[in-house]
């Protein structure tokens, strides 16, 4: 079993600090999902584990370390962040289409980073693995001609020829059509299921039972309560009431 540790992740932009010490774990196998209203931290959160914001002139504390039983990398410069979004740790956007090359197919794609990891580079096995029926077909597509969600498994699809063994998940479904949204739920609780380690971030409280194994919420920058299930958020005196309540969609 691996892990990913975030420890006392701290950002700040000039006075105002965006993430606050932030510390959470995320194991191969399990999902585990943020919850927190807009402008909470939960974007800054999954792109700062990734070093995808810059050190300057933003402040950056913490580390972000990957252990597997045997080895710990410990990620504190570029090169570190580099190597982390290279292979072990994937990031699906809530606009998949903005991840994917407008120029090139989607089996093109997935060759490229499949190359890269020193993998199998034939698109269909990853393709397949992500949900589709007809890998061959969307192999030769390009992402104008996906629709959302069908760009969110050649999104998946990438990140598994990468052979990342944890995917952040950043709102991945805003914006799908209900019956698309249950698609690509089960889709990643299957690979989780599978072995894979994915941080489910979003703002729909609804989407979480059934589908999360643990719950983190994010209230200004911080990591205000985690949870095993939706049921423990209920009752007076929760953090979670007062941090969601514009967005709890009546789970509570």
């Amino acid at each position: 079993m691996a892990e990913l540790r975030v420890e006392g992740l701290t950002v700040a932009a000039g006075s105002r600090t965006l993430l606050d010490g932030v510390h959470l774990q995320l194991r191969t196998g399990e999902v585990v999902g943020m919850v927190g209203s807009s402008g909470s931290g939960k974007s800054v959160t999954t792109r700062a584990i990734l070093g995808l914001l810059p050190f300057r002139p933003g402040r950056i504390g913490g580390s972000v370390l990957l252990a597997d039983g045997m080895n710990t990398v410990d990620a504190r410069t570029e090169a570190d962040f580099a190597a982390l979004r290279g292979g072990a740790v994937g990031l699906l956007f809530q606009d998949a289409r903005a991840s994917l090359d407008p120029m090139w197919t989607v089996g093109r794609q997935i060759r490229a980073v499949a190359g890269l990891a020193g993998t199998e580079t034939d698109p269909t096995g990853p393709l397949r693995a992500a949900g589709f029926a007809d890998p061959e077909r969307v192999a030769g597509l390009y992402p104008h001609e996906l629709s959302g969600g069908m760009a969110q498994r050649a999104a998946i699809a990438v990140a598994l020829a990468r052979r990342s063994r944890f995917l952040l998940a950043d709102e991945p479904t805003t914006g799908l059509d209900p019956s698309v949204q249950r698609a690509v739920l089960d889709e990643l609780r299957r690979l989780a299921d599978g072995g894979m380690g994915i941080l489910f971030i979003t703002h729909d409280l609804r989407l979480l039972p059934g589908f999360a194994d643990r719950v983190l919420v994010m209230d200004g920058g911080r990591i205000v309560e985690a949870v095993d299930t939706i049921a423990e958020l209920r009752g007076p005196g929760r953090v979670l009431v007062e941090a969601t309540r514009t967005i709890a969609g009546g789970v509570l």
